[in-house]
């Protein structure tokens, strides 16, 4: 008798009351809203296919659903369970590597400097030199560790769905602070001043490159007419750094390089229609019109850098130009000589007399230095510590669960590979000398804390790893539209 009476209430309930409130009472246990829509929509599924199932064994709809619902158990505990799953993580291990190389680089910094101020210690203004620039990178290391963590706090999925908005707007916004605020030092690069102090104007612009990855993943599953838009972003960046009289054939190549790189990452994944013999055709396509863009800029090149480019080929055999050691050629001997005198570990005088005297030993010859004051097996330490951290990089960005975490993450990963690479070729005397940085290691604050930033965002996409799965941000991306 108790039995149909329960029957009568089952059927008299307004059909999804049973679940919508099993559902609610699901959702108040997840913390996180992306999470709680899409855990919550999958449950519905569970529920709508059991009770399919119950129906087809007899059931009225109101008694199978009923019956599905009270099959997925207690809402609170499978509530709380979900949200234990669907919850945020830190990678302990890559921030305390990232602390460790952040504590070696002060380190290394620490003793050349002080390496330096024993050799140059005849100048007066040595000490007043060589302090405030060691307490210059305790302070870019620090700050850099805190906007690190503060961008590991921020959720990159805010460009889901807005990434063409968010990249537009910010180079239109870069075009006006630099009108507004921009300075040149030394009437070459572009600086943005902020309060006392200033960042490098390039510095911002490499920032677009995640929110370009992000366009990538926005126009997949487009129609072909929509991919015509990836090679115009691609030179939006370019575009505004030439009309604003700052666009670099190196900081060009850096940029175009990791978008294109980028773009392969996204066609081999199949987000376009497009074949991957088509793949090789256009990288082909791509080295060939750049070694054109090359020769033309080459061909309206400033003189200064026309002269130090042949120089640097002459340095290497290629043409007719001879090395002039006391000119062009003169870092570039050098850096020669103090790889040459450099011992395998330790100090050598000679080379660390050598460094102290050139212009950017502490930035961008920092190699040099490392090599001169601590030997050559402390350089491949040096490269092999930053390449591991390239490659924890890539680890993290290919295991995630959604193609926006993938394409951001290598987008981060790529810059960082490639400011190394750069770095390391250049100080070798393999490419032609141009402002470089070595991720984490080179002073300087503009360039260390882009690279902390981009250590932040490889952190947040961990962080979310079991939230913004491929369904998931899916979801969003459909509310967001």
């Amino acid at each position: 008798m108790k039995r149909k009476d329960n029957n009568a209430e089952l059927r008299n309930a307004v059909p999804g009351d049973v679940m919508e409130e099993y559902l609610a009472e699901l959702k108040g246990q997840i913390r996180d809203r992306h999470a709680k829509e899409f855990v919550s929509e999958e449950i519905r599924n569970h529920i709508e296919e059991q009770t399919e199932a119950y129906e087809c064994e007899g059931m009225m709809h109101n008694e199978a659903l009923a019956a599905a619902v009270r099959d997925m158990g207690d809402p609170v505990r499978v509530g709380a369970d979900m949200d234990k799953i669907h919850r945020p993580h830190m990678e302990w291990k890559f921030l305390v590597y990232v602390v460790l190389i952040s504590l070696l680089s002060l380190a290394v910094h620490y003793l050349i400097n002080t390496g330096a101020h024993e050799v140059i210690r005849e100048s007066a203004h040595a000490q007043s030199i060589v302090t405030p620039l060691l307490r210059g990178q305790v302070i870019g290391i620090v700050f850099g560790l805190v906007v690190m963590l503060a961008v590991y706090r921020l959720d990159y999925t805010v460009l889901l769905g807005r990434s063409r908005v968010i990249g537009g707007g910010y180079l239109v916004l870069l075009a006006v602070l630099s009108f507004v605020f921009g300075f040149r030092v030394n009437g070459s690069y572009m600086m943005l001043r902020i309060g006392t102090g200033a960042i490098s104007m390039r510095v911002l612009w490499l920032f677009y490159l995640p929110v370009f990855a992000g366009i990538l993943y926005e126009l997949r599953s487009k129609e072909k007419s929509h991919l015509l838009q990836i090679p115009v972003w691609m030179i939006a960046p370019l575009l505004s750094q030439w009309i604003l009289g700052e666009l670099l054939i190196s900081f060009a190549l850096f940029q175009l390089i990791t978008e294109t790189a980028l773009v392969c990452l996204a066609i081999w994944k199949g987000w376009y229609a497009i074949s991957k013999k088509r793949l090789c055709y256009g990288v082909a396509g791509g080295f060939v019109s750049g070694t054109v863009a090359l020769i033309v800029a080459f061909q309206n090149m400033e003189s200064y850098r026309v002269q130090r480019l042949q120089s640097w080929l002459g340095h290497l055999g290629i043409g007719n130009s001879t090395p002039d050691p006391d000119g062009m050629d003169y870092i570039n001997v050098r850096l020669q000589e103090v790889f040459a005198q450099s011992n395998m570990i330790g100090r050598s005088d000679p080379a660390a007399e050598i460094m102290s005297m050139m212009p950017g030993f502490r930035d961008d010859l920092i190699l040099a230095s490392i090599a001169a004051f601590f030997g050559k097996l402390a350089v491949a330490g040096i490269l092999l510590a930053i390449g591991i951290l390239a490659v924890y990089i890539f680890r993290i960005s290919l295991r995630q669960k959604n193609c926006l975490g993938y394409i951001v993450g290598c987008a981060c990963g790529i810059m960082i590979a490639l400011q190394s690479i750069g770095n390391a070729m250049i100080v070798f005397g393999l490419l032609p000398l141009s402002s470089s940085t070595l991720p984490l290691f080179s002073h300087g604050t503009s360039y260390g804390i882009m690279n902390y930033a981009l250590l932040g965002l490889i952190l947040s996409i961990y962080r979310y790893k079991d939230i913004r799965v491929e369904k998931a941000v899916e979801y969003s991306e459909k509310a967001v539209l």
